[in-house]
């Protein structure tokens, strides 16, 4: 949103928006969008708090899977396409750094 106070007026642009997908949320997209997360940084993609169940997720732009990321290997680092990512039950905090290719999931409940 773009706002000019001195015209009165102002401008919205469609932007992108990276979320959480997954039977660990919204049984992947059959119960409704995915949790989205907020660009805290260039790149930098957060999410607090996100309230998972015992499954699987993946990282998708735009509730769409043209994109998406998950982390072959369990190692933290997000892959292109990359196996689904297995999650416990539990409040978290959800940083994905996509300038690193890093993600972390930090269980606060």
């Amino acid at each position: 949103i773009t706002l000019d106070f001195n015209n009165n007026t102002y401008t919205l642009e469609a932007g992108d928006v990276w979320g959480i997908v997954g039977s660990g949320y919204n049984d992947w997209g059959g119960d409704g969008p995915d949790f989205a997360l907020s660009e805290a940084n260039p790149d930098v993609w957060v999410g607090d708090i996100v309230t998972l169940i015992d499954g699987e997720i993946k990282f998708r732009l735009n509730n769409d899977w043209a994109s998406d990321y998950g982390d072959t290997g369990a190692d933290g680092t997000l892959d292109a396409g990359g196996d689904n990512i297995v999650v416990t039950a539990g409040m978290y905090r959800v940083v994905m750094n996509l300038a690193e290719g890093t993600y972390s999931l930090n269980k606060v409940q």
